[in-house]
This record gives C-alpha cells, structure tokens and sequence, in this order.
C-alpha cells in the first residue's frame, strides 16, 4: 500500500509540474495574442495610407517603398502568429502527457476502489460486523477491531471521494485541451489569411520591379538626383552640428553661464541657444539613454517606416544606386506632423534649399526632423516628448506626407529604431 502511495504522490508531482508549465504557456499565449491583435489593429491603420496612382518612375519606386514596408508588418504578425501556434502545439503535447497520466491514476484508483468494495462486501452487513468484533478472544483485540471497522468504512468513504475528485481533474483538463484545441485552430486560420495578404502583397511588388527594371535608366537617374539630395542634406546638418559643437567649446572656454552664437547663413535663425553646463549636459544625456526603446515615432498618425538605416539598393541588379539617408524615412497620412521624441532643446531651424529641418538637442544627442512644410518652434525653444514641431510636406505629385528621421550621437548618425517604440 505505502508503494502505491508513494505512486501516486510521485504522479501527483508530476501533474503539479506540468500544471505550472502549461500555466506559464497560456500566459505567454495570452500575451501574444494581445500583441498580435494590436499589431492588427496598426496594420489596419496602416493600410490607410494609399499607393499613388501615379505612373512615373519616382511614384513607382515610393509605392515600392510602401509595399515593401507593409510586407513587413504582415510578416512580423506572421511570425508571431506561428510562435503562438508553437506554443500553443507544446501546450497540447503537456496536457495530452498529462490527461494520460491523470486516465492511469484514475484507472488504479478504480482498481484499488474496486478491491475494496470487494473486501467490503465480507463485512458490509451489521451481523457480519458484530461478529467480527466479537469473534474477539480478548476486550483489547475486540476494541481494536472495532476501531479498525469505523476506520475501514471512513477511509472507504475518503477513497470514494478522491476518485470523484480525481476524474473531476481529469475532466477540466479535457475541457482545457479542447479550448487549447480550438484557439490553435483559431491562430492557424489566422495565420493562413495573413498569408493571403502576404501573396497579393508580393504580386504588387513583383509587377512595380519588373516595370522598374524595365525603366532602369530612369529609375537610375532618379535615384542619382535623390542621392544628391540626401548628400546635400547631411552634409548642411552635419555643418550645423559642427557650428553647435564649436559655439559651445567657445562658451565653455569663455566660462559663460550662457551664451547665443549668430549662425553662418541667413537662412538659419538669428540665434541658437547652446548647453554650456556639464552637468546639464551629462543629465540630460542619462536620461535620453534610460528611455532607449521608449521613445515615441516622431510623426503623429498611421505611418510605415518606408527605408531603413543604413545603405540600400532600390532594386537588385538595376538602379544600382546605393543611398543612405543617415536615418529612416516614414511614410503618414493626410496631414501628419513631426514631434519631438524627447524632451530637448531647438538648436537649429535650417532650409537648404531642397528640405526644412529642425534639429533637437538631448544633451549629446541630437534629433533631426527633415522635409517640413512649415515649421512651428523656433531656436532656444524647449520641448517635451511629443510636441508638434511642425508639418510634414507632402512627396511630390500629391503624394503622402514623407519625413525623413535622424538621430546622432554628435556627430555619429544612429539606427532610430533601436530607440523609438517601432
């Protein structure tokens, strides 16, 4: 009995482990699926933001750009999709294990219980129990007899008991596994409609690059003009920074509690204010990295992150053009506007000649909101994450508002979506 016993608390831990694991998996596919239903929720948002239906090469390569980016929002909500259905699968496999263990339980409670309602039938009747307690040859034997009867039938009756409760348990796991059943059903089905998305998604690219390859010349040329463009534009914002960075050497130097340095152009602000306090300096910088991943998109609205940082190439093998926008390139909706992702300083407002910019100082780094149709702060003014610094301009031919994003430590440009919450 006491082998048995031991058994039994041996399945019984069993159980007690597999419970707490398949307990971790259902919060973990809760979570997901929370997550997978809001980034649904952003795709849909983001599908408002149209394709041009212009024909020229420049329309062509942006709605590229938007394809391409839409592919890989539906492809990260597949992906955590099949992590679900993993789970999900591994969840199954813990309660199938389970329930198997649970059915063996059951079964040698049913046999044990069977064995003694047989014994019990030897001393059910009242003659019978009398006489085995009175069959007794001395008062001690018959008093133990008669105790080890009444705890026959109460530990009868406990047994009985823990059957019930044991086929109880093993009915809610059933329960159990029939919903994990069906919302792997439910994932999978979703899983395959994102697929179709995926499909109709990657025959639009396909038509864009086989007209791009055909027009390769122009969609060359295009891309030369843009490259131009963004050389031009890094290098007037590399030329402010600079012009920041040596305002404040000087003031430090100077020991001045403050100072205001009269720019190179008149195209920029009279004034900017510069940090000249280390410590100021120092605090405002701890800050900005303790928000690292935590940051808001520096555009209000549905918006799709349309170029990556880094160097790229339009299309493969033709417009062999690489081009790096020091950034990323966000695509909004109708009327969009850039805001601060951290609050800072404005220390500069420049136009030259072919995008506004604004740039924001965060101790040492700097963020830089390009391409603004009109801008609404001025130099010296301080921000909060999250304040309008102005409006978007729209991409050419009655596009979408398109906003070029940079962030740089100085003057070391930094991939921007591994601090905004994208």
């Amino acid at each position: 009995m006491n082998r048995q016993n031991s058994l039994k608390l041996l399945i019984l831990l069993v159980f007690s482990m597999a419970t707490l694991v398949a307990g971790a998996q259902s919060a973990a596919i809760k979570n997901m699926r929370a997550q997978a239903g809001n980034l649904r929720k952003e795709i849909a948002d983001k599908e408002k933001i149209l394709i041009s239906s212009q024909n020229d090469v420049r329309s062509k390569l942006n709605n590229l750009d938007i394809i391409n980016a839409q592919l890989r929002e539906v492809r990260k909500l597949v992906s955590m999709l099949q992590n679900e259905v993993r789970l999900v699968n591994a969840e199954i496999s813990l309660y199938n294990k389970e329930i198997e263990q649970q059915e063996a339980v059951v079964e040698q409670s049913r046999a044990e219980y069977a064995e003694a309602l047989r014994r019990s039938r030897k001393y059910s009747s009242f003659q019978n129990k009398l006489s085995f307690i009175f069959s007794a040859d001395d008062f001690n034997t018959m008093v133990r007899r008669y105790r080890y009867a009444g705890e026959y039938m109460n530990a009868h009756l406990a047994f009985a008991d823990s059957l019930k409760v044991e086929i109880e348990r093993l009915d809610a796991k059933k329960t159990e596994l029939e919903a994990t059943l069906a919302l792997k059903a439910e994932a999978l089905k979703e899983q395959q409609s994102e697929r179709e998305k995926i499909q109709v998604l990657e025959k639009k690219q396909r038509k864009i690059v086989e007209s791009l390859k055909r027009e390769a010349k122009k969609v060359e040329k295009e891309l030369k003009n843009k490259r131009a463009q963004l050389n031009k534009l890094n290098a007037s914002i590399e030329r402010e920074i600079e012009r920041v960075l040596a305002a404040e050497a000087a003031a430090k130097k100077k020991a001045e509690g403050s100072s205001t340095v009269k720019t190179n152009t008149g195209k920029s602000d009279k004034t900017s204010p510069i940090y000249n306090d280390d410590a100021g300096v120092i605090a405002m910088t701890g800050d900005f990295q303790n928000n690292k991943k935590k940051m808001p998109v520096p555009i209000t609205g549905p918006y799709l992150v349309v170029e990556r940082y880094g160097v790229k190439n339009a299309i493969s093998g033709k417009g062999n053009v690489p081009i790096n926008t020091g950034g990323i390139t966000i695509e909004g909706s109708k009327g969009a506007q850039a805001r601060s992702v951290f609050k800072g300083k404005v220390t500069a407002v420049f136009d030259n000649g072919s995008y506004t910019f604004v740039l924001v100082r965060h101790g040492k780094y700097i963020s830089v909101y390009c391409n603004l149709a009109n801008v609404r702060v001025k130099g010296g003014e301080e921000l909060k994450a999250g304040d309008i610094i102005g409006d978007i301009e729209n991409d050419a031919k009655g596009g979408n508002p398109r906003m070029l994003f940079q962030l740089r430590h100085e003057k070391t440009t930094l991939d921007p979506t591994e601090w905004l919450k994208i």
